[in-house]
C-alpha cells in the first residue's frame, strides 16, 4: 500500500470517526459520493522556477452524476495549484458546489498526482482528501468529506469520489 494510500485512508477514518462519535441527534447524514466529469477550463497560469519545476495555478469546471439529487448534475468550479516536475506532484485547492436546492457548499481538497508519458501519449492519475469548509443554507454547520481518484488523459479527466457528510 502507498504512502499516499495510507495517509488518505488515516485522514478518512479520523475525519468520519469524528463525525460519527459528535452526531448530534438533529444532524442529518447525508451520502454525497459523486463521478466527475471535466467540463472545460476557465484560467491556466505557468510558473516556471527552475527549468525542471512547474507551478501552476488553474482554474476548471466538472459535472457530477450522484446518486444524491441535490449533487447529480450540478457543476463544480474548482480552483486548483499544482507543484510539479514533470507532470508529477502534488495538488491542492478549493471547490464551490452550486447545489441543485441552490444552496452552496464549500470545500478544499490536497492530493498527489502522476503522470507518466509514452511518446506523444500521457495518462495523469492523482489522489486525495477533502472536507467541507462551508456551506449556506441548511449545510451551514456541515462536516465531513471524502476521497478521490482522478485519472486524465488527451482524451479527457474523470474523478471518482466517496463522500459522507453530516448537516
Amino acid at each position: 500500500m502507498s504512502i499516499a494510500r495510507i495517509v488518505c485512508t488515516a485522514f478518512v477514518m479520523a475525519l468520519f470517526g469524528g463525525l460519527f462519535g459528535t452526531k448530534s441527534a438533529s444532524a442529518e447524514l447525508m451520502d454525497c459520493s459523486a463521478s466527475q466529469k471535466y467540463k472545460g477550463q476557465s484560467s491556466k497560469e505557468i510558473i516556471r522556477p527552475t527549468p525542471d519545476r512547474e507551478l501552476v495555478q488553474w482554474s476548471f469546471v466538472v459535472s457530477l452524476s450522484s446518486k444524491n439529487p441535490e449533487f447529480d448534475g450540478i457543476e463544480v468550479e474548482i480552483y486548483e495549484h499544482d507543484d510539479q516536475i514533470s507532470g508529477t506532484g502534488s495538488h491542492s485547492g478549493y471547490g464551490v458546489y452550486a447545489l441543485t436546492s441552490g444552496e452552496r457548499l464549500w470545500t478544499k481538497f490536497e492530493g498527489v498526482h502522476y503522470t507518466t508519458k509514452k511518446g506523444e501519449y500521457w495518462e495523469s492519475t492523482a489522489q486525495g482528501v477533502f472536507r467541507f469548509i462551508a456551506g449556506t443554507g441548511k449545510y451551514k454547520a456541515i462536516r465531513g468529506g471524502g476521497h478521490y481518484q482522478t485519472k486524465s488523459s488527451p482524451a479527457g479527466m474523470t474523478t471518482n469520489a466517496v463522500c459522507s457528510a453530516v448537516y
